[in-house]
């Protein structure tokens, strides 16, 4: 949905952020952003139902398949003309026992000052990163205690200049 807003409403809106999503694959191919739009993108590798690497939702045909996680972030610092490419640099562990680490890969447009902020969280699953567990981690995988997502996306969002 954060996708789909970016693309049909990104004159309207000032900046999106998702966590644990992708651009769906006729998205992808079919349609061109309005405008340019800077992204905050939190993604957790081992998510069950939306895979790193793309492909069907939960592996079921009739939501649609995705693009990868990185080719989805790939995408929107094209848009952005983002020439500026950092490698991806890993975060201090604050939880040693979550069994995830965070690490920050950013996009950047020198000259209009557009970004694209890919957060990757190694062996986290489908859930929200410091966030209450909503189901078992059986089902869902393992929550990131090294991030808290709703800090993150409020910084990211406060600090826009647009």
């Amino acid at each position: 949905m954060t996708y789909r807003l970016a693309y049909e409403l990104s004159d309207k809106i000032t900046a999106i952020a998702a966590v644990d999503g992708a651009i769906p694959v006729n998205i992808y191919m079919n349609e061109t952003p309005v405008d340019r739009i800077p992204v905050l993108m939190i993604n957790n590798l081992e998510d069950p139902f939306i895979l790193w690497n793309g492909g069907y939702i939960h592996n079921d045909t009739s939501f649609g398949k995705l693009v990868g996680v990185e080719e989805t972030a790939e995408f929107w610092a094209r848009v952005d003309n983002c020439t500026e490419i950092k490698n991806k640099e890993y975060l201090p562990d604050n939880d040693p026992n979550d069994g995830t680490r965070v690490w920050l890969r950013e996009y950047k447009n020198n000259t209009t000052e557009l970004e694209v902020l890919l957060y990757g969280i190694d062996g986290g699953g489908h859930t929200w990163p410091d966030g209450k567990p909503y189901l078992p981690q059986s089902i869902i995988g393992k929550t990131s205690r090294d991030i808290n997502a709703c800090i993150v996306i409020w910084n990211f969002f406060k600090n826009i200049k647009k």
